[in-house]
């Protein structure tokens, strides 16, 4: 099998799309896949599209988004195709949707995502406000898409239930495989009982771990461990990648450890001793897809508390690897579900382990790339047997 994989971004780099861009690839590979890397699309024009987004901004105080303009997404299409000339491949895949809406080619494509654009109009703060001419666009370029996929994969049933319900797109030709764990780990199920072992039984410890204080809902991770200690119930709140606006009023519970690095040894070994300490990750998200971030902590069998917000409930399936409440949920709802488990701690264990079983069997990239391999070789084989010829 020999995938081009398509992205704007630098696939080769780990920071790509926050990893999983570079994950993806790397899964297909250890799956037996030949990757050719079709990558640093640039945004052209960029001075004509960088002064659009300055005049929305500015003139209507509304977001311009020129990665949804068909002009710029059909430059992105034509430098792929330059590439691909001299590329031997079964089928095209990518990650960043638009960047193959209108590309040239009599191969199957197939995409990887986790949202659609309607799904997310609205939803997330930089998709809020936007301009008219971005919406349009961006739905032209979403039914362009999808209408030309061979397939579609995404992370969660939410946004396979978006294709659906907004671009008419038949459930046949739709695919839910979630994304792994952007974390190199070979622990097994003794590792996680010894990270168990070591945990505190006198305090329970919350870590928030996300950059975006306010949208990740860090303030009402902050009332959970508030909630925890008025019932006297000593618990601390570890906070990580991110300081709140409010960081010198904070309470003494709560510990604010910033942003830190994973990319040298010693950022490394910091923010594995803090997510081995966790007795959960707390993440009252007000706006997400299916965060990576869920799946990492499962893979040291730390169960994840999250809102019931995007693609969440596909990550986190109650009581085997955390769970998930309603967006309005009140900080007791979270507080009774911690303290009943802590206070019956045999329970809190074999969560604790479960939450790894879901990563071990689920959550992980070579799952993941095994279930896509599967995939794309069907489509490839159904691609060659038809007697359809499809023009582009």
């Amino acid at each position: 099998m020999k995938i081009a994989y398509i992205s704007t971004q630098d696939s080769t780099n780990i920071r790509s799309f926050s990893g999983t861009g570079y994950y993806i690839p790397k899964a297909l590979r250890q799956n037996g896949a030949e990757v050719h890397y079709i990558g640093n699309l640039k945004i052209k024009p960029f001075l004509p599209e960088k002064a659009k987004t300055l005049y929305y901004k500015y003139v209507h105080k509304k977001i311009y988004w020129y990665n949804r303009n068909p002009k710029v997404i059909n430059n992105f299409c034509q430098q792929a195709e330059k590439k691909l000339k001299n590329t031997d491949y079964d089928v095209v895949l990518s990650f960043s949707g638009p960047s193959i809406a209108l590309i040239k080619t009599d191969k199957p494509m197939v995409i990887w995502a986790d949202a659609v654009f309607a799904d997310i109009i609205d939803f997330y703060p930089e998709f809020t406000s936007m301009a008219d001419i971005t919406i349009k666009n961006g739905h032209k370029m979403e039914k362009t898409l999808l209408d030309r996929c061979a397939h579609l994969v995404y992370s969660s049933d939410w946004a396979a239930k978006g294709a659906m319900r907004y671009y008419d797109i038949p459930p046949e030709k739709i695919s839910v495989i979630p994304y792994g764990a952007n974390i190199e780990t070979n622990r097994e199920e003794s590792d996680v009982e010894e990270i168990i072992r070591q945990k505190d039984r006198k305090t329970c410890r919350l870590l928030f771990a996300g950059v975006h204080w306010q949208r990740k809902g860090g303030d009402q991770a902050l009332e959970v461990a508030k909630e925890l200690n008025s019932r006297g119930y000593p618990t601390e709140l570890h906070i990580l990648g991110c300081h709140p606006g409010n960081y010198n009023t904070l309470p003494s519970y709560v510990k604010v450890h910033g942003f830190i690095s994973k990319e040298t040894e010693e950022g490394k070994k910091r923010i594995n001793s803090l997510i081995k300490s966790a007795h959960f990750l707390i993440l009252p998200t007000r706006a997400d897809c299916t965060p990576i971030v869920f799946a990492e902590f499962n893979s040291y069998g730390i169960p994840c508390l999250a809102t019931n917000v995007g693609g969440i409930s596909t990550i986190i399936k109650d009581d085997k690897n955390g769970k998930t409440f309603d967006f309005e949920a009140s900080p007791s709802e979270y507080a009774e579900y911690i303290q009943y488990l802590l206070q019956n701690y045999s329970r809190y264990i074999n969560l604790a382990k479960s939450s790894f079983g879901e990563y071990k069997n689920r959550l992980n990239w070579n799952t993941a790339g095994a279930k896509m391999m599967e995939l794309l070789n069907n489509v490839v084989k159904t691609h060659k047997n038809s007697r359809v010829k499809i023009n582009y």
